[in-house]
Protein backbone atom coordinates (compact mmCIF):
# COMPACT_ATOMS: atom_id res chain seq x y z
CA UNK A 1 0.00 0.00 0.00
CA UNK A 2 1.31 3.62 -0.75
CA UNK A 3 1.62 6.10 1.49
CA UNK A 4 -0.97 8.00 0.43
CA UNK A 5 -3.76 5.09 0.97
CA UNK A 6 -2.71 5.00 4.71
CA UNK A 7 -3.85 8.55 5.00
CA UNK A 8 -6.98 7.56 3.49
CA UNK A 9 -9.59 7.06 6.10
CA UNK A 10 -10.91 3.57 5.28
CA UNK A 11 -14.50 5.10 4.56
CA UNK A 12 -13.48 7.11 1.76
CA UNK A 13 -11.88 4.03 -0.04
CA UNK A 14 -13.51 2.46 -3.13
CA UNK A 15 -14.70 -1.02 -3.18
CA UNK A 16 -14.75 -3.43 -5.41
CA UNK A 17 -17.79 -6.03 -5.71
CA UNK A 18 -15.39 -9.07 -4.43
CA UNK A 19 -14.89 -6.28 -1.41
CA UNK A 20 -18.50 -5.65 -1.03
CA UNK A 21 -19.90 -9.29 -1.10
CA UNK A 22 -17.46 -9.61 1.86
CA UNK A 23 -19.08 -7.39 3.85
CA UNK A 24 -22.32 -9.06 3.34
CA UNK A 25 -21.73 -12.82 2.88
CA UNK A 26 -22.35 -13.38 -0.15
CA UNK A 27 -19.95 -14.40 -3.73
CA UNK A 28 -19.17 -11.58 -6.05
CA UNK A 29 -21.97 -12.91 -8.17
CA UNK A 30 -25.04 -13.12 -5.97
CA UNK A 31 -23.83 -9.81 -4.42
CA UNK A 32 -24.32 -7.83 -7.80
CA UNK A 33 -27.09 -9.76 -8.51
CA UNK A 34 -28.99 -9.42 -5.08
CA UNK A 35 -27.60 -6.19 -3.30
CA UNK A 36 -26.15 -4.00 -5.76
CA UNK A 37 -29.42 -3.57 -7.38
CA UNK A 38 -31.40 -3.04 -4.80
CA UNK A 39 -33.02 0.32 -4.29
CA UNK A 40 -31.27 2.66 -2.34
CA UNK A 41 -28.21 0.88 -2.70
CA UNK A 42 -25.01 3.63 -2.79
CA UNK A 43 -24.30 4.75 -6.55
CA UNK A 44 -21.22 3.43 -8.09
CA UNK A 45 -18.62 5.49 -8.10
CA UNK A 46 -16.90 3.25 -11.30
CA UNK A 47 -18.27 1.05 -14.00
CA UNK A 48 -15.21 -0.89 -14.93
CA UNK A 49 -14.20 -2.21 -12.26
CA UNK A 50 -17.66 -1.43 -10.34
CA UNK A 51 -16.89 0.09 -7.25
CA UNK A 52 -18.13 1.26 -4.31
CA UNK A 53 -17.69 4.23 -1.43
CA UNK A 54 -17.16 2.30 1.67
CA UNK A 55 -18.59 4.15 4.04
CA UNK A 56 -21.26 4.04 1.86
CA UNK A 57 -21.91 0.84 1.61
CA UNK A 58 -20.93 -0.24 5.51
CA UNK A 59 -23.34 2.60 6.25
CA UNK A 60 -26.08 0.74 3.91
CA UNK A 61 -25.06 -2.86 5.58
CA UNK A 62 -25.80 -1.47 8.91
CA UNK A 63 -29.29 0.02 8.00
CA UNK A 64 -30.54 -2.67 5.92
CA UNK A 65 -29.19 -5.40 7.20
CA UNK A 66 -29.94 -8.11 4.82
CA UNK A 67 -31.10 -11.64 5.68
CA UNK A 68 -31.11 -10.93 9.28
CA UNK A 69 -32.08 -14.00 11.63
CA UNK A 70 -35.39 -13.91 13.89
CA UNK A 71 -37.41 -11.71 11.03
CA UNK A 72 -40.59 -13.04 10.12
CA UNK A 73 -42.97 -12.03 7.46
Amino acid sequence: MTEAAHKIPWEELALTAEDCSAMFGKSPRAFLETVACLPGFPERVSKKPAAWIAGEVKQYRDANRVGRRGRRR
